[in-house]
């Protein structure tokens, strides 16, 4: 009995969304305001993002290709689109970066094909050291001039 016990909490906790220990304060998005950083943050932890589950999967995904995530919030950017599922703002221990999530892999690139046309219609900031990596469904925003963590996020993605 107390095995089946056992392996029935197992099976809980990996069907349960991992809180990940990205709550600390050091996860503050620099270019927003305290209060925003606080609303997100509350945001994040009360689940209300539309993205949450997909966020977490993420995250873990990126865990087992060497990325480590260090904290999670709603973004800023999750209502670009139409019909985007949402989006995340990750910190991870190689960078900052937006992750916008969409229903398939053709609403994804028809995103990244609308914002690296010129003239982009979609209200972006846009420049030359902008990237963007694509995968599956996934968009990833990469803060304006890392170059490294873009290739990161490529390299992980090929590599799997």
């Amino acid at each position: 009995m107390k095995r089946r016990s056992a392996f029935c909490f197992l099976l809980l906790c990996a069907a349960l969304p991992a809180r990940l220990p990205a709550q600390a304060t050091d996860c503050n998005d620099p270019h927003a305001s305290p209060q925003a950083n606080a609303v997100a943050r509350q945001q994040w932890e009360n689940e209300s993002s539309p993205v949450f589950i997909d966020a977490t999967k993420l995250a873990r995904d990126l865990a087992t290709r060497g990325i480590k995530v260090e904290c999670i919030r709603r973004s800023k950017e999750e209502h670009i689109f139409q019909g985007q599922k949402g989006a995340a703002w990750f910190k991870t221990n190689q960078g900052v970066f937006e992750a916008w999530f969409f229903p398939d892999t053709k609403a994804a690139t028809v995103a990244v094909e609308k914002v690296t046309a010129r003239p982009a219609p979609v209200s972006l900031p846009s420049g030359p050291s902008e990237f963007f990596v694509l995968h599956h469904n996934v968009v990833f925003h990469v803060s304006p001039g890392d170059r490294t963590l873009a290739a990161s996020l490529q390299r992980a993605f090929e590599l799997k």
